[in-house]
């Protein structure tokens, strides 16, 4: 169908363009046209059909603008799409780690750190997988630039931090273990301490900690030592998910971490998950 436009079609698209707005909701375009609800659908319905708006979920749309050409092309950028699925939100787990360079995995899913319990979402044939997040830790995160859109991404270190604390999010802990070998030179690690501080959990720390030791990192004077005295002295865990590893293994100090995951799979990254590669996170990672 060709991108033409009717007159009401025309004031929603020119006034959509003129605000610099990207997005668009249902009630928007009621304001918009002070209309019915049924004439409001239709008019929604009618610029997706003719490649003006594309759909992202029930009740949002995404404008797709002139520049996009008479064929009406949309943005394939899959970060601009998970961006308006949910507010507050920051990109987080695998999807950030892709794009800070501390992983050469690729994840088919786009992970989402929100406050809100959401259920997965499939847009554009790319799963989008919703993170809750207590209030208490919705910190660590800013603006980037992907393919030339604003996005909230996390830090180098809330990205680390969120792989470890949730490994399935971010390709098992094996992938995350070599994640962490690769954060060594990227990450400032007084400012990670000052985010374990601010996160509150003896069990982050420990896994944190062990995998420093695992990998011979080098930590900047006096770091480590603040990182064993944010242990509980009567918190003893198992590096991986017992459910998988099982609950047996050596006892690590300081840490007091079970080694229930074998030497082999924290070395080379061999957890057993699949890799499949999608898109590229970011521009410039060279």
């Amino acid at each position: 169908m060709e991108r033409s436009l009717s007159r009401n079609e025309a004031k929603v698209i020119l006034d959509l363009e003129w605000r610099g707005k990207e997005t668009v909701t249902l009630d928007e375009l009621r304001q918009e046209l002070n209309a019915s609800d049924a004439y409001v659908r239709y008019v929604a319905h009618m610029l997706v059909k003719k490649g003006w708006l594309e759909r992202l979920r029930p009740g949002l749309f995404q404008l797709v603008p002139a520049d996009r050409g008479r064929d009406g092309v949309g943005d394939t950028n899959p970060l601009a799409a998970g961006a308006v699925l949910v507010s507050p939100y920051f990109f987080s787990f695998g999807t950030a780690c892709t794009y800070h360079g501390l992983t050469e995995q690729v994840f088919a899913e786009v992970y989402l750190a929100c406050r809100e319990r959401r259920r997965p979402k499939i847009i554009r044939d790319k799963r989008y997988v919703f993170v809750h997040v207590c209030e208490e830790r919705f910190f660590g995160f800013g603006k980037v630039s992907v393919l030339g859109r604003s996005v909230l991404m996390a830090t180098v270190e809330r990205a680390l931090l969120d792989a470890i604390d949730r490994p399935r999010y971010a390709g098992g802990i094996g992938e995350v273990s070599q994640v962490l070998a690769r954060a060594g030179t990227k990450v400032s690690w007084n400012g990670m301490v000052d985010c374990c501080r601010h996160w509150g959990s003896s069990a982050l720390v420990q896994r944190l900690g062990y995998l420093v030791d695992l990998h011979g990192l080098e930590l900047p004077t006096g770091c480590r030592a603040r990182l064993v005295h944010l242990i509980r002295p009567s918190s003893k865990i198992q590096l991986g998910p017992r459910r998988k590893w099982g609950s047996k293994g050596k006892l690590v100090t300081p840490w007091n971490i079970i080694e229930n995951v074998p030497r082999k799979v924290l070395m080379l990254g061999q957890d057993g998950l699949r890799r499949r590669a999608t898109f590229p996170i970011r521009e410039s990672n060279r």
